[in-house]
């Protein structure tokens, strides 16, 4: 999730919720004695969570990357010898709050978090011994990989009912994950700290899972956004191979940057490696040791208007190749499951409160200006996500032999209204909001929010479509294909050839129900639709989208939408909106 969609989020709680949220941690669990595990680096106790599911909440799996480890590979935890009661999460890792905090009582703009952070949660059903062998779900969380933390995401309900053990990690963000300096450089260093930090999590994961009932070799990954981002990236990297069985990434994208942009930036959206030195340390040639002296607020807030270049081909993690070409070439041959999706309105968390798109009534409530040019734009930009992300992707790996790959849209946007705001249209299946239903639980994902968005007359409906969810997702889990092991007669999910296939599509029976669809996308033809569009016609609008596009996915995605000249005087006005975030 980006932090212009928390931003927009943050507005609406403000105009239309009310304030007087005041933010409160996770309460501790209760320590249980019937949660004892032997560890390979000491004893642990946990607790249970409401619904009987087991859990241990902040185990380390590599030592804290402070001081001369910053910027290393993530070393092995030290043993202990005492029980150690995992009853709260892990610290955040060091990050700046945004719009999204505001939903829950914090500021903007705080840089928060702690370097000791390399932890992770685990969620086990209630009835799990050492005897169990389930099947292990490794979440990676998103948030533009600046941004997010293990206590967002509750894996209780998601491990009871599907019978599986769920794993939430954190991982180095923003410079203090990606980071390429030249003195890093020199000195032997990789840039995608942050992969090598799941990397480890997944090792530890490897020796450790038994333990507490779960099996080895059956862990599967899944996330979104970034998260699925990072995933995607892990399945390029050898290191990587033989940790993990299947891959869920939900709206991710397979881009990469190489190491000389993450080291220069783009002047505008990408803050590169050499300047945010000279920033923090007065030297853009700072060596190692004055890099690793600096306190980490200073770093992350050298970062406070721009983004830390992430995902880097930096020869040494990953290769010196865009990282679709990378992972079709490694993955060739693997016949490792991969799940790839989008939401139909992905680009929505980008517009909503995007003031060329929208307005307030009444000074209070966002509602859009002009309904078919916000719904055109967002089909655009969304469509090239799903042809860039999904389709196109998908029919790369099909032509490599990578494995069986499925594909999926989330299409619910049955919020209805807050006031005079039709969160249906504004928000829609907008990015992000498919994970409430991956994890069966609606509140503590959009704060004060959440009693809006997922109300009383939506309840039904969505509670059979996140079950639904969670079954495939847990099907996955457990056979590696998403289509076996059910008990209850739904669409049977069909892999994807070099021609394509159909999609599933996720919705409520409202809206046309769990159901295959065919949805060829291919370059030409998107653009030749946003060519036509009515609805772009005037004041330089189709000029826009193309630079949005732009943005996103490279010049040559928007083919001649836009004539050289207006797409000139487009840029120069333009405000540098992060559109890949």
């Amino acid at each position: 999730m980006s932090r212009s969609m928390l931003a927009s989020i943050g507005l609406l709680c403000l105009s239309a919720c009310g304030g007087g949220y005041t933010y409160v941690p996770p309460a501790p669990l209760l320590a249980d004695e019937g949660t004892f595990v032997e560890t390979e680096l000491g004893p642990v106790i946990g607790g249970r969570e409401e619904n009987g599911a087991k859990a241990w909440l902040g185990l380390p799996y590599a030592a804290p990357p402070i001081g001369k480890r910053r910027w290393r590979a993530p070393m092995r935890a030290m043993a202990w010898t005492t029980p150690r009661h995992t009853l709260n999460h892990p610290a955040w890792c060091p990050q700046m709050t945004n719009g999204l905090d505001g939903l829950f009582g914090l500021e903007s703009g705080e840089i928060r978090g702690d370097e000791d952070c390399l932890y992770l949660d685990i969620y086990a059903p209630s009835g799990a011994t050492i005897e169990s062998e389930l099947p292990v779900m490794v979440w990676v969380h998103g948030g533009s990989n600046v941004w997010g933390r293990a206590e967002q995401y509750d894996g209780s309900r998601l491990a009871e009912q599907e019978d599986v053990i769920v794993i939430v990690i954190q991982y180095r963000l923003g410079p203090l994950g990606w980071f390429s300096h030249p003195s890093l450089r020199a000195e032997g260093q990789p840039a995608n700290f942050a992969l090598l930090d799941i990397i480890a999590a997944l090792g530890w994961v490897n020796e450790n899972i038994a333990a507490f009932g779960g099996d080895p070799d059956k862990v599967s990954l899944f996330g979104e956004s970034a998260g699925a981002h990072n995933i995607l990236a892990l399945l390029a990297m050898p290191e990587a191979d033989g940790l993990y069985r299947a891959a869920i990434a939900q709206s991710g994208l397979p881009l990469s940057l190489p190491r000389e942009a993450s080291e220069e930036g783009d002047g505008a959206r990408i803050l590169g490696a050499i300047s945010a030195a000279e920033a923090f340390t007065g030297r853009s040639d700072a060596s190692p040791d004055q890099l690793r002296s600096v306190p980490f607020g200073q770093i992350v807030g050298a970062y406070a208007d721009r983004q830390p270049a992430t995902v880097i081909q930096d020869g040494l993690t990953l290769p010196d190749l865009p990282l679709d070409e990378a992972i079709a070439a490694h993955q060739a041959g693997h016949d490792i499951p991969i799940i790839l999706g989008s939401n139909r309105d992905e680009a929505k968390y980008l517009l909503a409160f995007d003031t060329s798109f929208t307005k307030l009534a009444f000074g209070i409530f966002p509602q859009s200006k002009d309904k078919d040019h916000y719904n055109s734009v967002d089909n655009a930009m969304s469509s090239m996500w799903r042809l860039v992300g999904v389709d196109r992707f998908a029919r790369t790996l099909a032509a490599s032999n990578t494995g069986p790959v499925y594909t999926y849209r989330f299409d619910w946007d049955e919020q209805g209204k807050v006031g005079l705001s039709d969160m249906s249209d504004l928000i829609g299946a907008a990015h992000s909001l498919e994970i409430p239903f991956v994890f069966g639980r609606f509140n503590s994902f959009m704060g004060r929010l959440d009693e809006r968005m997922f109300n009383k007359s939506n309840q039904p409906g969505r509670t059979v479509l996140s079950d639904a969810m969670m079954s495939y997702w847990g099907a996955i889990a457990r056979s590696g294909a998403p289509d076996k092991g059910e008990e209850i007669q739904r669409p049977v999910w069909q892999p994807v050839d070099e021609g394509g296939s159909p999609t599933l599509i996720f919705d409520t029976e409202d809206g046309g129900g769990i159901r295959l669809a065919e949805e060829p996308l291919v370059l030409e033809s998107l653009l030749r639709q946003i060519e036509m569009d009515e609805a772009l016609t005037q004041d330089n609008r189709r000029c826009r989208v193309a630079q949005q596009i732009e943005q996103f996915f490279g010049r040559a995605s928007s083919g001649q939408l836009c004539p050289a000249g207006v797409y000139d005087r487009v840029t120069s006005t333009s405000d540098d909106r992060d559109w890949r975030e």
